[in-house]
Parts: C-alpha cells; sequence; structure tokens
C-alpha cells in the first residue's frame, strides 16, 4: 500500500445497475474549445457526457453539480466503444462513433447557447448508421490511407475481419489470418498501418494499403513481433511528427515498441495489473498510468517508477483529461459506474508508529525467557499445533461414504461420496484409495466449484491375481481450495462387507497351519459375520462352533475357524498363511473388546522372509532385463544407421548378413521386453503379498501384548510396503534404512547397538540377507519388549536399594 492516497476532487455515480468496462470511458475535447469532455458509456446502452466545473464561479471543492452532466441518454443497445473524430462529410465539426454489438451509429453533438434559462443546451443526433454482417469487437478512428480533413471507421469483429467505412459508405472488408480470439487494435498514422495480435500471441502490423489488396492473396505483415503472451491493453501515442510509441499491457509486463516494431523498452511488474493510460511530458518524455488489482496508481517514466498512490475506488479504466481550468486531472470509472476526478495527494496517511520500549532487560531475564520458550517448544502438543495453525480437517467440507447392498451373485461394490460444502469451494480432487487386488473405478474425481451438495459414485472390483484380498478398507481424501485461497482436506473411510471378498464354504479340519486366539468371552460365527444367511449356513455345513470359508475371487483358497467356548479360544486352520490377513483383520476389530491375544506372533515370519528374497531377486531380474533391453536397443539403431548407410551407397552389395543380423537383434529385444513385462507384473504379486505378510505379522506382533504402541507404530511406517517406481530406490531399501535406524535407536538393547553402521542413502539392495536379519531382529525385540523393560525396571530398583 502506497504511503499517500489520491485525493478526491470531483465524483458522481452513472446510474444504478450498470456495468462498465474498460472501453466505456473516453477523454475528448468535443467543441473545439481547448478542454475536454468525459465520455461514459455503460453496457446497458446510456451514453452520457460530462463537463465538470463548467461554471466559472464554482470552486473546485463543490464537486458535482447538475449543470456538469451535458447528455444522458438511452441508446438501447449496448454501448461497446465510443470514439471521436470527423466523420461527418462536408462537416469539419467533431462526432461521435458508438459501437453497439450488431451496429456503429455516429452521432453529431451539438450545443445551443442560451436555449435554456439555466444557460446552454447540448444534444446528440443520429446522422448515419451502419448494420454489422458479424458482431463488432472494438472501433478505431483515423484518417486511414494518408487523408487530412476527415477520418474513417474501422471496426474489428469477433471472428478477426476488419470493416472499414469511409464516412457513410462501406468501402473494405478483411478476414485476418491466424486469427481465433478477437484482441485490442491499433492505428499507426506514422506508417498508416494497423497492428494487432494474433492468436499465437505474435504482433503483427498491416499497411492499409496491403488490406486493400485481392483477398485470395495471402496478406503479408510488414513486420511482426513475437510477444508470447495476451495482452491487456494496447495504446499508441505520437511522441514526434517522425516517431510514435506503442504501449502494451499485459498480466505481467509492460512493453514500448517504435511505429517499426523496434522494442524501445520492457518492464516486468511485480503486481497484477488492470488497466493503463499513456501521455507526454514534454517532448519526447513517456509516461505511463498503471492501476494494479490493490487499486493503487502507478505513475512510470518510462521504466522508472516516479509516483505510487492509493486510489479509493477500484477503476477498470483510467484517462488523463485537461478540463477546463484544470489540466493534468486524473479520471477513473469503476465497474459499478462511479466516476472520480482526482488528483495525486502529498497528504501521508496519519498513522504514527508507537515508540520503541527503552528498557533493556537483564542478561538473567532473558536466560528465563530463552527457557520458558524452549520448555513452551518441547511441549508442543496437537492441541498447541490446533491452536496456531497446524493442517487439520476444515470444516469447510463434509464428506460422508456410503456401500450399497450387494445383490446375490454381484462382484461389484457400489460406493456412494456424499460431499456436502459448509461453504462455497472450488477445485475439488475427491481420491479413492483400496489395498491392491482391489481396484476403484474411477479412483478420482475432479469438481470445478461446489456451492451445495453433491453424490459421486465408484465401483470397487477385484483384478485378477494369484494373491487374495487382504483389506476390506476404502479411504477417501478430498482436497479442495476455498474462495480465500486457502487448502483443505478431509479424510473419510469405510469398510467394505465381508460377503464382498468371502463366501461360506464346508469346514475342512487337519490343515497345513493353525493359528490358536484366546478372548475373555467368546462370540459365536454367526454374531461375527452376520451378512451371510441361515440358509447360506445350513448349506454349507457351517454352524455357530465352525465355518469354512473361501475367497469369492480364488474359489480354490479357504481357511476354517473353529470355536472352544469353553476355554475361550479360536482357531483359524488354513493351507496358506497369507490368505489369514483378511480374516485376522475382521477379528481384530469385532473383538477389539474382548481382548483378544496369541503367542503365535511368528506364525508368517517364514513366509514373510521368502517373500522378501523373492522382492529382491525380481528387482534384480528387472536391472538385468534393463541394462540388456538398453543394450539391445543401442545395438538395433547401430545397425540401422550401418543399413541406411548401404542403401545410400552407389556400390551395390550383398546385405543379407546386415539383415539376419537386424531380425535377430529385433527378436532379442522383443523377449527381452516380453521378460521385463512379466518381472514387472510379478513384481506387483510380490508387492501384494508382502503387503498382506506385514500386516499380518505386525497384527500377530500387537495381539501378543508385549510391543509398545510407539515401537509398534514406528515398525508399521518403517516396514509397510509401498510400490515404489524408482531404478535404484524400492521396499528392500527404504525398509533396510528404517529399521537400521530403529534398530539403533528405540529398539537398541545395548550401547553396541547405537553403534551399527548406518545405512547410506544411495545403497541398492542387491542381496537379502542383511534385510530378513533387520526384519527378524525387530520382531524379535519387539515381543521381547515388555520383558526386557521389566528386567530393566528391576534392575534400576537393585541399584537403588
Amino acid at each position: 500500500m502506497s504511503l499517500f492516497k489520491a485525493r478526491d476532487l470531483w465524483s458522481t455515480t452513472c446510474g444504478q445497475n450498470e456495468i462498465f468496462e474498460q472501453s466505456s470511458l473516453l477523454i475528448a475535447d468535443l467543441n473545439g474549445q481547448g478542454f475536454e469532455h468525459i465520455i461514459v458509456g455503460s453496457n446497458e446502452g446510456i451514453l452520457r457526457i460530462f463537463n465538470p466545473f463548467s461554471d466559472p464561479e464554482q470552486t473546485y471543492t463543490k464537486g458535482f453539480v447538475a449543470t456538469d452532466l451535458l447528455i444522458e441518454i438511452d441508446l438501447s443497445q449496448p454501448i461497446l466503444q465510443v470514439a471521436v473524430g470527423k466523420l461527418v462529410s462536408g462537416s469539419k465539426s467533431k462526432c461521435l462513433a458508438i459501437l453497439h454489438p450488431r451496429s456503429v451509429a455516429v452521432y453529431n453533438f451539438v450545443t445551443l447557447s442560451g436555449s435554456t434559462e439555466h444557460g446552454d443546451q447540448s444534444q446528440v443526433s443520429l446522422v448515419y448508421e451502419h448494420q454489422l454482417k458479424r458482431p463488432g469487437y472494438c472501433i478505431i478512428v483515423g484518417g486511414f490511407g494518408g487523408v487530412s480533413g476527415r477520418d474513417f471507421i474501422c471496426v474489428e469483429s469477433l471472428d478477426g475481419t476488419l470493416m472499414f467505412y469511409e464516412q457513410e459508405t462501406l468501402t473494405l472488408s478483411r478476414q485476418l489470418q491466424n486469427f481465433l480470439l478477437p484482441s485490442p487494435i491499433v492505428y499507426i498514422p506514422h506508417t498508416d498501418s494497423f497492428v494487432i495480435l494474433t492468436s499465437n500471441w505474435f504482433l503483427h502490423s498491416y499497411r492499409y494499403q496491403s488490406l486493400g489488396e485481392d483477398p485470395s492473396v495471402q496478406i503479408m505483415p510488414s513486420w511482426s513481433y513475437n510477444l508470447g503472451e495476451s495482452i491487456i491493453e494496447m495504446n499508441y501515442l505520437s511522441l514526434t511528427t517522425t516517431e510514435a510509441a506503442i504501449f502494451l499491457l499485459t498480466n505481467i509486463n509492460i512493453y514500448c515498441f517504435t511505429e517499426t516494431g523496434v522494442l524501445k523498452f520492457f518492464k516486468r511488474l511485480q503486481y497484477t495489473p488492470i488497466c493503463s493510460y499513456i501521455y507526454l511530458k514534454g517532448e519526447p518524455i513517456l509516461m505511463e498510468l498503471v492501476v494494479t488489482d490493490t487499486n493503487a496508481l502507478m505513475v512510470y517514466e518510462n521504466v522508472t517508477l516516479q509516483w505510487s498512490a492509493q486510489l479509493l475506488i477500484k477503476p477498470v479504466a483510467v484517462a488523463r483529461a485537461n478540463l477546463q481550468g484544470l489540466f493534468g486531472c486524473i479520471v477513473i470509472l469503476s465497474e459499478e459506474g462511479t466516476l472520480q476526478v482526482c488528483y495525486l495527494g502529498t497528504e501521508p496517511t496519519m498513522f504514527v508508529p508507537p515508540p520503541l520500549q527503552d528498557s533493556v532487560a537483564t542478561m538473567s531475564e532473558v536466560e528465563t525467557k530463552l527457557a520458558a520458550l524452549q520448555h513452551q517448544i518441547a511441549t508442543y502438543s496437537q492441541s498447541a499445533k490446533n491452536l496456531l495453525g497446524a493442517p487439520v480437517n476444515r470444516p469447510d467440507v463434509k464428506v460422508n461414504l456410503k456401500v450399497w447392498p450387494m445383490l446375490e451373485g454381484e462382484s461389484r461394490c457400489k460406493l456412494e461420496i456424499s460431499i456436502q460444502a459448509m461453504t462455497p469451494v472450488q477445485n475439488l480432487h475427491v481420491t479413492v484409495s483400496v489395498q491392491s487386488p482391489l481396484v476403484a473405478v474411477p479412483k478420482s474425481h475432479m469438481l470445478t466449484a461446489l456451492g451445495d451438495s453433491l453424490e459421486l459414485y465408484s465401483e470397487v472390483v477385484c483384478e485378477a491375481s494369484h494373491t487374495v484380498i487382504s483389506d476390506l478398507e476404502v479411504n477417501v481424501l478430498t482436497v479442495y481450495m476455498c474462495y480465500d485461497q486457502t487448502a483443505g482436506a478431509v479424510h473419510a473411510s469405510t469398510i467394505l462387507p465381508t460377503h464382498f471378498a468371502l463366501d461360506l464354504a464346508a469346514p475342512v479340519n487337519d490343515l497345513d497351519a493353525a493359528l490358536n486366539l484366546t478372548v475373555s468371552n467368546a462370540v459365536i460365527l454367526p454374531t461375527l459375520f452376520p451378512e451371510f444367511s441361515a440358509v447360506t449356513w445350513n448349506e454349507t455345513g457351517s454352524n455357530e462352533n465352525i465355518a469354512g470359508f473361501r475367497y469369492r475371487h480364488s474359489p480354490e483358497v479357504g481357511f476354517t475357524i473353529s470355536i472352544n467356548r469353553a476355554q475361550h479360544k479360536y482357531k483359524i486352520e488354513t493351507n496358506t498363511i497369507s490368505c489369514l490377513t483378511l480374516p485376522m483383520t475382521i477379528l481384530a476389530k469385532k473383538l477389539s473388546n474382548k481382548q483378544l491375544k496369541t503367542t503365535q506372533h511368528n506364525l508368517a515370519l517364514n513366509e514373510l522372509l521368502e517373500a522378501t528374497d523373492n522382492n529382491v531377486e525380481l528387482r534384480n531380474q528387472i536391472r538385468t532385463l534393463e541394462q540388456s533391453l538398453k543394450q539391445g536397443t543401442a545395438q538395433m539403431r547401430v545397425c540401422q544407421k550401418r543399413l541406411l548407410s548401404k542403401m545410400r551407397d552407389k556400390t551395390p552389395s550383398d546385405l543379407s548378413s546386415l539383415i539376419e543380423l537386424i531380425n535377430f537383434t529385433h527378436e532379442f529385444v522383443m523377449e527381452t521386453a516380453h521378460k521385463l513385462e512379466t518381472a514387472q507384473k510379478d513384481l506387483q504379486e510380490n508387492g501384494n503379498r508382502l503387503s498382506s505378510l506385514i500386516k499380518l505379522t505386525l497384527i500377530l506382533v500387537k495381539l501378543s501384548g508385549s510391543a509398545s504402541s510407539e515401537d509398534l507404530k514406528n515398525v508399521t511406517e518403517a516396514l509397510s510396503y509401498t510400490q515404489l517406481f524408482s531404478e535404484n530406490q524400492g521396499w528392500a531399501e527404504i525398509s533396510e534404512i528404517g529399521l537400521n535406524h530403529l534398530l539403533r535407536t528405540s529398539l537398541a538393547r545395548s550401547v553396541r547397538d547405537q553403534y551399527m553402521p548406518p545405512s547410506t542413502d544411495d545403497y541398492v539392495v542387491t542381496d537379502s540377507k542383511t534385510l530378513k536379519k533387520y526384519i527378524t531382529a525387530t520382531i524379535e525385540r519387539l515381543t521381547a519388549q515388555k520383558v526386557f523393560d521389566e528386567n530393566r525396571r528391576k534392575y534400576f530398583i537393585i541399584l537403588i536399594y
């Protein structure tokens, strides 16, 4: 904000509920008396002509009076632009040219002296009007072709057609090439040419004479300049009799060109401009007025900022006027129709900064304050984060999830996402994420704006995979932008129904693997799985004490759950350990208040280490195949270059050996590419299996009751599987670094553990030995955490005594 403010000298409001734009304001001397009038035309079709300070006895501090308004007339058509020139044959007086969407009309401005009691009377009368075949965009008035004593009219249409009127006659119509959107246009009398911006953001200058040539011949510009951005406003000003300036205002820059297209100067702006005006200070010093989006008026001399003042309104148009008895006034017009005549005030704002405190703190006081601040930082909690503005779920948007009931035999699950906007928001991005092999279709939704509420729909399906479903949780993240340019995010989650992944089957006993669980109070199986009907329980031979399950998308994989209600135990049997993740997730959630426990925390460890071996082997195989593919494609390029060289050779030669080499290389490249694609798919399947086994292992460790919640959280973050598309960094590298850090810090059991060599960031895992060692040591220390803490507590008690 500027230190100085523009001072209001004269102001009025042009009507009510009218809209004004950049081309609605014009300053011109209509009577040729040496002072200028203010001409305003609104989009509602109201034309107004003002002559401020028309009464010589009026003081400048009196402001607007009724006699300042000379003309107010409704033309019944929107006014797009107003221009002034000598537009009537046989007359040297200036007339008004007014552009409407489908016509351009010329009006004569006449002042009758002493025709009323209060003084002179002004009138406007229609002289002639041209109907436009194309919708108009802007208008230019000038002596095209070098004529003197009269002016012609050029109308630019929305499709880039220039229509020339020599007063009452249409003389020329020319379509410009490479034209998509209309842009401002100016006429340069020094070169008798028109400058316009094309759709590829090139400035082109066309001579008036070339525009009148044969339309079948492509018109060539006299000069062009690659501007590279759109323009807000383009103005022309004659500096001398032989030199002119073309001033361009863009969103981030201002440019000044000569009449021949040479760049005079350029300045990058640190703000967003709205409108501008140029004028001469002496000869030939160019001055520019630029209005910013913060209502500041910047006054430049060429590229040097000379003055800055804060405006009272937000204008859409600015101009400089020499009014009757007062020269160099600044005229601004707002979008709502507020018209002001002001000047650059030199009176600063009256804000006086408070005096600085002279008290000097002692060293002890500074140390005490520093200790208090350090304590506050150390005890920085989540409540303090919320208080100080840390990112939290904002109340601007509410998200509710609903899972539609599944019909019998249906393999898809429909998810309804209800979004309700508490306040208007924009640029919403809704992402639906599920655990592979589940896939959400579509997985993301984009909304431009939301003001009320909306329902979105996604379907969850299971892709063909060798691994079974391990998690039924659906997470929905909604990110949005408020109209105050602050961002927010809302997270919501829900659980898919159990029968989406499982079907009841006949129970099978004496399987390869068994997992025993204990609870404080056993719950019968139909209560735990109410999704299945009583008919299904009877048909499959399942009951309240034993039930068989199989995966719907992998019918050959299943498990059996049995209950010993007398001993409050559950038993899960299966031939595939990785399929236990889903039932353990369901039981851990539904029996969370029943003190669910187990002692078989190592049940899935061997399977996990085997999957780790497979992951590292597949990564090594992919790196080898990528290197082979790189060598094969390089050899193919060399062969192709050699073949091209032989084809150009004038001496014929035998190409059979070269063609055989090309065929062999092509087969090698295609075979390697297929192997690489297969290895990448196998790596994705391995990732699904790893994710399932890691989750199962961590659930069993948690149910053992020996691991602290903080250590379990750290291990989960370090070990959780994430598919990374990187050549040198994958799950093995990240997990090894994370587990190495935990074993040296929070899971360290001796001083020697703290001095373990740390893993380097650029390390690539090619052997799974170290990673498997870290995984085994982490699980052992998690399960031995409680015993170690008790022994350490006893040791400290003995030392105290």
